[in-house]
């Protein structure tokens, strides 16, 4: 992993989330804001192409924790810094121990995975910041920000076909050794 050229692209990605990404956000009545996960996106990626285990970890962790640091109020009016950056790092490493399962060329295989991903690293997130508002959550708020999750998750699954095609095309600058084409027929 040249770690450089990763950083880099870190904050350009965490740059277009808190800036220009509010474009793209959709405003559902009652629920909030849905909005694409662009960090999971490339964790996704990462993982799905590194050669190592640890570097996808660490790329999850960095995405993790910048997005940690960029949210701000999550149900209640404190957000606990963390959870995601975990939850990036330990949702990287079991998506690179079983990416060999898939074609990591196919768009159906990169919107089924980042699905997963992103729905499991936003209930933790989700569930965490309950746990740890300083005021009483209801399961009502608990329920619309799951909710909510699922939303951005959705959005992100389907967004994830574009961001790979726009990430294999500067995936020599990021990778070292990137991972060959999926085994299996075509």
């Amino acid at each position: 992993m040249r770690w450089i050229p990763f950083l880099i692209l870190a904050y350009v990605v965490m740059l277009m989330e808190t800036s220009m990404s509010r474009l793209l956000f959709i405003n559902v009545p009652g629920l909030g804001s849905i909005g694409p996960d662009l960090a999971a996106m490339v964790v996704v990626f990462v993982a799905l192409y590194t050669r190592a285990a640890t570097d996808a970890m660490i790329a999850g962790w960095v995405l993790g924790l910048a997005v940690d640091l960029t949210s701000g109020g999550g149900i209640g009016a404190m957000t606990v810094v963390g959870p995601m950056s975990i939850a990036y790092c330990l949702l990287a490493w079991q998506l690179w121990r079983v990416r060999e399962a898939f074609f990591r060329e196919r768009a159906v295989t990169q919107i089924v995975l980042t699905l997963f991903f992103a729905l499991a690293a936003h209930f933790i997130w989700v569930t965490v910041q309950a746990l740890a508002a300083p005021g009483k959550v209801t399961f009502g708020d608990y329920g619309l920000a799951l909710i909510q999750a699922a939303g951005i998750a959705c959005y992100t699954a389907l967004l994830m076909p574009l961001a790979h095609f726009a990430l294999i095309r500067v995936q020599r600058v990021i990778l070292t050794n990137p991972a060959g084409p999926s085994r299996g027929r075509r």
